[in-house]
C-alpha cells in the first residue's frame, strides 16, 4: 500500500461520484423519516406489540446508516486511489466501540444490548460517511437546509397539536378512557395512567418526538442551520440578487421554528438557546481576541463544571432533591440511584439498554416512576458502558470542536498525509439541480414511507379518512416542500463560491447548537432519540466538512495493493454475515413470532 503524493487535488471516479450522491439521499431521507415519526430511544412504553415494532424498525434504518459507511468504504478501498478526510471522531468512536463489546458482554439481556449499541453507532457512522460526501459548500448547503426545513415540519405538528389535537384528544379520553389506554397497554388505575395523564393535561407540545423536551433539541439544531442559511444569504444579498428575495422567506422560516421551540415549553431545550445564542455573540464579537488564550479558557471552563457537579450533590445530598421544581426532585431520584448503580457496576457498567431492568432495584422507595434512562447523558453513558463509554462519546464530540478553533498551518500537515484540496467528482451539478432532485426524493419519501409506518386504520367514515391522510401524510410533506423552498433558495452562486467570514459564521452557529443540545441533555434523554441522535451528528459532519474544507484539513490519500482490496471485500462480507446473524435477523425473526 503506498501513499500517493498530492500536489494537485485527486479526482473521483464516476461510479463513486454517484454512489456518493445516491448515499447522501440515502442519509437525508433517514433523517427526515426519523424526524417525522415518532421513535422512542429505548424500550420504555408500556405496550409490547409498540416496543417489537419500535425496535425492529430502529433496527432496519440503522443497519441502512451502517451498511452505506460500510458500502463507501469498501468501494473507496477498492477504487484506483483512496481519500479520506478524518474527521476528528475515529479515535473517540473507536474507545466507544471497545466499550460497547465490554459492556456488551456483561449485559444480563444481550439482546436488549445489540439493539442498544446498533442504535447509538449509526449515527456517529454515518457523520463519517457524511463528512467524506460534503466535499462542496453546495453540498453541505443542501444538509443544513433539509435539517432546518424538517424544523419547518416540525413546527407544523406542533401547532396543530397545540391549537387542534391535544383538545381533541382530551375529550376523547374524557368521553372514553378506554379507547385510548388499551391500545398502550396501560391498566386502569396503575402509575401508568397516572403518567399518561399528566403528559395528556401538559401544556407542552412534541411534535413528532416522544417527549417535548425531544423535541426542544430538535428545534434547537433546526434554528441554528436556519440561522447559518440566513448569515449565507445575507451575506451574497448584493452579489446575487436571487438571494435578496428568499432572505425574507429564510427569517421566517428561522422564526417559525424558534416560536414552535418556545411551543415545547422545554425548560432545558429553551436553556440550552439562550447558552448557545449567548456564546454565538460573545464568538463573534471576541472570537479572535480569545483564541490565543483557549486552553485557558477550556481548563477554566473544565474546572467550572466540576465545581458546578460537586455543588450540586452536595446539595441534593444535604436536601434530598435539586433546587427547582418537582421535575428537579425527580431528577435527583434518578441520578442518586444511577450513582449507586455504577458503584456496582464501575468497569463496563450494567450494559447497553440495561438500565431499564436495573432501575427498580436501585430507585428510592419514594420514587414512584421507574425510567429507562437516567435523564443525564453522561450518567446514561457510565452506568450502560462504563467510564471508557463515557471518555469515547465525549471524545467524538469534544475533539472535532476543538479542531475547528485550531486550524493548521498551510503547508505543515500532520506527518504521515498529505495536504491536499478535497477530492471532487468529475461532475457537480449547479445548486439549483441538486436542490430540486432532493425536495423532490425526500418529499417523496415521506409521502410514502410514514403511511406504511404509522398502521393508522383507515374503517372510518370518508370524511374522516380524507381528514387523516391530508393532515397526517399529504400536509408534513406539502410544508416540507414550502419551507425548503424558502430555506434553500435554489440560488447558484452563493453555494458554490465561499468566504472566509461565512464559513466562521456556520461553524461558530454550528458549534454554539451541539453545545446547547449538550447542555440541555445534562437534564435529558433526547440526544438518544434516534431522530434527535441522527440530526445532532449530521450537524457535527456539516461543521467537520466546513472546518475542513475551509482550513483545508490533511487528508489520507492511500494507493491499495490488490491483495489489500481483496481482505477488505472479504472482511466486509464477514461483518455483514455476523451483523445478520447476531443482529439484524433474530430481532426480526422473534418480533414476527410474538
Amino acid at each position: 500500500m503506498t501513499k500517493q503524493s498530492a500536489h494537485s487535488g485527486p479526482s473521483k471516479s464516476k461510479p463513486l461520484a454517484y454512489l456518493e450522491y445516491a448515499l447522501l439521499a440515502l442519509c437525508l431521507c433517514s433523517i427526515a423519516i426519523r424526524a417525522t415519526f415518532v421513535e422512542g430511544p429505548a424500550i420504555q412504553s408500556t405496550s409490547p406489540a409498540a416496543d417489537l415494532g419500535d425496535s425492529i424498525y430502529s433496527l432496519i434504518v440503522s443497519t441502512v446508516l451502517i451498511f452505506s459507511f460500510v458500502l463507501w468504504l469498501v468501494w473507496s478501498l477498492c477504487s484506483g486511489t483512496f481519500s479520506y478526510r478524518p474527521a476528528g471522531m475515529e479515535i473517540g468512536l473507536g474507545i466507544l466501540c471497545l466499550a460497547a463489546v465490554a459492556a456488551g458482554f456483561a449485559a444480563a439481556d444481550k439482546r436488549l444490548a445489540l439493539t442498544n449499541i446498533t442504535m447509538l453507532l449509526a449515527p456517529p457512522l454515518m457523520a463519517l460517511l457524511l463528512v467524506q460526501i460534503l466535499d462542496s459548500p453546495s453540498k453541505v448547503k443542501l444538509v443544513l437546509a433539509v435539517i432546518a426545513t424538517l424544523g419547518v415540519v416540525s413546527a407544523y405538528q406542533c401547532a396543530e397539536q397545540f391549537f387542534f389535537s391535544n383538545q381533541m384528544t382530551i375529550e376523547q379520553y374524557e368521553q372514553d378512557p378506554q379507547s385510548l389506554l388499551e391500545p398502550l397497554g396501560i391498566e386502569p388505575g396503575s402509575l401508568q395512567q397516572f403518567m399518561f395523564e399528566h403528559r395528556l393535561y401538559s401544556e407542552g407540545v412534541r411534535g413528532f418526538f416522544t417527549t417535548r423536551n425531544s423535541a426542544g433539541s430538535f428545534a434547537l439544531m433546526a434554528f441554528a442551520a436556519a440561522v447559518a442559511l440566513f448569515i449565507d444569504k445575507f451575506r451574497h444579498r448584493k452579489s446575487d440578487p436571487a438571494d435578496r428575495k428568499h432572505l425574507l422567506g429564510c427569517g421566517l422560516a428561522a422564526a417559525v421554528i424558534l416560536l414552535s421551540l418556545i411551543m415545547t415549553r422545554s425548560k432545558g431545550a429553551i436553556a440550552g438557546l439562550f447558552f448557545a445564542t449567548a456564546a454565538f455573540a460573545a464568538l463573534l464579537l471576541l472570537g479572535n481576541r480569545l483564541k490565543p488564550y483557549r486552553k485557558i479558557i477550556l481548563a477554566a471552563c473544565t474546572l467550572l463544571v466540576v465545581a458546578g457537579g460537586w455543588a450540586l450533590v452536595q446539595y441534593g445530598l444535604s436536601h434530598g432533591r435539586l433546587p427547582g421544581g418537582s421535575s428537579m426532585l425527580v431528577r435527583w431520584q434518578y441520578w442518586h440511584a444511577s450513582a449507586k448503580m455504577y458503584a456496582d457496576h464501575p468497569v463496563a457498567g450494567v450494559g447497553p439498554g440495561n438500565f431499564t431492568h436495573y432501575y427498580p432495584r436501585y430507585k428510592p422507595a419514594a420514587a414512584l416512576e421507574s425510567v429507562a434512562d437516567p435523564h443525564n447523558f453522561p450518567l446514561s453513558l457510565l452506568t450502560q458502558y462504563g467510564p471508557l463509554g463515557l471518555v469515547g462519546f465525549l471524545a467524538m464530540i469534544f475533539i472535532p470542536l476543538w479542531r475547528t478553533t485550531s486550524p493548521l498551518t498551510p503547508g505543515s500537515p500532520p506527518h504521515g498525509w498529505r495536504a491536499s484540496p478535497a477530492p471532487v467528482g468529475p461532475h457537480q451539478p449547479a445548486f439549483r439541480t441538486l436542490a430540486t432532485a432532493f425536495a423532490i426524493l425526500i418529499a417523496t419519501a415521506l409521502l410514502t414511507v410514514r403511511p406504511i409506518l404509522m398502521h393508522t386504520a383507515l374503517n372510518e367514515s370518508l370524511d374522516v379518512v380524507i381528514y387523516v391522510i391530508v393532515t397526517m401524510y399529504v400536509a408534513p410533506a406539502a410544508v416540507f416542500v414550502v419551507g425548503f423552498v424558502l430555506l434553500a433558495g435554489f440560488s447558484g452562486k452563493s453555494s458554490e463560491t465561499t468566504h472566509k467570514g461565512q464559513d466562521t459564521h456556520t461553524l461558530v452557529a454550528l458549534s454554539c447548537a451541539v453545545l446547547g443540545v449538550a447542555l440541555h441533555n445534562l437534564t435529558d434523554f433526547a440526544l438518544f432519540e434516534p431522530g434527535v441522535s441522527t440530526t445532532f451528528w449530521a450537524m457535527m459532519a456539516c461543521l467537520v466538512a466546513i472546518s475542513s474544507g475551509s482550513n483545508q484539513r490533511a487528508l489520507v490519500l492511500l494507493r491499495p495493493a490488490p491483495i489489500v482490496k481483496a481482505i477488505t471485500a472479504a472482511a466486509a462480507l464477514a461483518i455483514t454475515c455476523i451483523y445478520l446473524s447476531y443482529v439484524l435477523v433474530p430481532a426480526a425473526a422473534s418480533t414476527a413470532k410474538i
